[in-house]
């Protein structure tokens, strides 16, 4: 399994119109092969820094997912609204489990 931290910094007054251009990407994201979560979320402590937060079954599907004609148009409308460049971090994931905490 690989998970993906996408760390996008965002020009804050493209901010609304970069979240409506990834509403509209995120239901063919989700229905790629070996695509197992994909979301958007703000940083709270820094309005301005948004993260991708992705699951994929291995690496061949990140690499398929990244080379589709819908990314490529994402990437191109979207990477003049960025204010600094993309960090990603990439983990590779041998196992997991799920818990549920009680409290």
């Amino acid at each position: 399994m690989i998970l993906v931290d996408a760390q996008i910094t965002l020009v804050t007054e493209r901010q609304r119109e970069f979240i409506g251009e990834v509403q509209k990407i995120i239901p063919r994201v989700r229905s790629e092969a070996g695509c197992t979560r994909y979301e958007l979320a703000a940083d709270v402590s820094s309005p301005e820094v948004m993260h991708f937060f992705e699951e994929w079954e291995n690496q061949r599907s990140l690499d398929d997912h990244l080379a589709q004609p819908h990314m490529k148009a994402f990437f191109a409308k979207t990477d003049p609204w960025h204010a600094a460049p993309t960090k990603l971090k990439i983990y590779e994931v041998l196992s997991s489990r799920s818990i549920t905490m009680d409290r």
